[in-house]
């Protein structure tokens, strides 16, 4: 089986773009032969990656929407796929347009929740503009898209209950990530990672892991661990990602807060199983995510989570049973959440040994891999069938 995958680009990456590079090489072992298009330039380490394991992956060269369909079409006729397997939002457009008339089913990967209601209360997002967006989305999307794959069930509602997409042409698989390169938080990997971030061993360390967006909340975190610091004055407050359009409002709300050196901006990292077997706690307050790679990387390496009521984040700590939720916003609530669990040693460890067995059950890539390739034989499936019936 042969498969294009259309993404907006790979470089650092987030979430959606490195689970597409963990699982091709999965993908490939099962049959599945992958090349991919970036609708964007942007060169960086993941990039590379997947060329230094012999995948095909080409930039496209336009820079404009028409010019960048028309390439795309022409790249998808040369090559012929199975499948046009297409994510994020922009390249789900652009796939759309590109495939029209074209025999070859398509997937597009919902991964974030694009209309909740706090997208519109982002200063950055005027309404008019969403609903503009949503207008065509919804439009393709029933029109022009045989099978949807959406990462949680809350991506699966808004699927169909926004773009009025038909329920049984929505798969729900979430992201996955590899266990065994993960590795598993010990004694002396916590000592290895405090020595090499310079925290002794007993200081209670909090970690987020996110871009520096709005949706991410860093601002309402770091407030939140300034009411911490009342009662915690030697915690410490680690951030990793790379800079964004929240970093002012980020820089400001650590100068309001005054709290100096507690908090440290790591910008973009290559060791998060390590920052987070040194954790304490994990904070994720976002205020809206798809699913939230970072959340079920924290669950594998038994990190004791603290999240915000956002329904994808809810529904994978299960509203509780895998980690603490805390409504969206709400700063003194997160404060005092991270407070007790910072005092109970033994909550954290059973919350964490819950966290890590979900892990295991639902998001080991092995299993993620294996469902997706599942769903590519069940839509090719039905697009043969089509074909005969017609």
């Amino acid at each position: 089986m042969k498969v294009l995958h259309v993404i907006d680009a790979l470089g650092v990456g987030g979430g959606a773009e490195h689970s597409l590079v963990a699982q091709l090489p999965l993908l490939r072992r099962l049959g599945v032969t992958s090349s991919v298009a970036c609708i964007f330039p942007r060169e960086g380490g993941l990039q590379a990656d997947l060329r230094a394991q012999g995948f095909d992956v080409e930039v496209l060269p336009a820079t404009s929407w028409p010019g960048r369909i028309q390439t795309l079409r022409r790249k998808i006729e040369a090559e012929a796929p199975d499948l046009v397997h297409a994510t994020l939002l922009s390249s789900c457009l652009l796939t759309r347009l590109a495939c029209v008339g074209l025999r070859i089913p398509q997937i597009n990967s919902l991964v974030s929740t694009s209309y909740d209601p706090a997208r519109v209360s982002e200063r950055t997002i005027h309404p008019w503009k969403l609903r503009a967006v949503q207008t065509i989305d919804e439009f393709s999307a029933r029109n022009l898209v045989e099978h949807f794959h959406a990462i949680t069930d809350a991506v699966r509602r808004e699927a169909i209950e926004v773009l009025g997409i038909e329920p049984q042409r929505v798969t729900v698989i979430p992201r996955g990530r590899s266990a065994a390169l993960l590795g598993e938080a010990s004694p002396a990997r916590r000592r290895e990672a405090r020595w090499r971030l310079g925290i002794g061993e007993d200081t209670p360390v909090v970690l987020n892991v996110g871009r520096q967006d709005h949706p991410k909340a860093q601002d309402h975190l770091i407030r939140a661990f300034a009411r911490l610091q009342a009662d915690w004055p030697d915690a410490v407050l680690l951030i990793a990602g790379r800079e964004g359009a929240a970093t002012p409002r980020i820089q400001q709300a650590l100068t309001d807060a005054g709290i100096g050196d507690a908090v440290r901006l790591l910008g973009h990292r290559t060791d998060i199983p390590d920052l987070l077997a040194a954790s304490d706690v994990f904070a994720f307050p976002s205020l809206y995510e798809g699913l939230g790679c970072s959340l079920i990387e924290a669950m594998a390496l038994s990190t004791p989570i603290v999240g915000s009521d956002a329904d994808a984040i809810a529904e994978v700590l299960d509203g509780g049973n895998y980690g603490i939720v805390v409504p969206r916003g709400d700063e003194v609530g997160l404060a005092e959440t991270m407070a007790e669990l910072l005092s109970d040693p033994t909550r954290r460890v059973e919350l964490a040994r819950r966290a890590r067995g979900r892990f295991l059950e639902r998001y080991e890539l092995d299993r993620v891999v294996e469902a997706t390739a599942e769903m590519y034989e069940a839509v090719l499936a039905r697009a043969k069938a089509e074909v005969v019936l017609s």
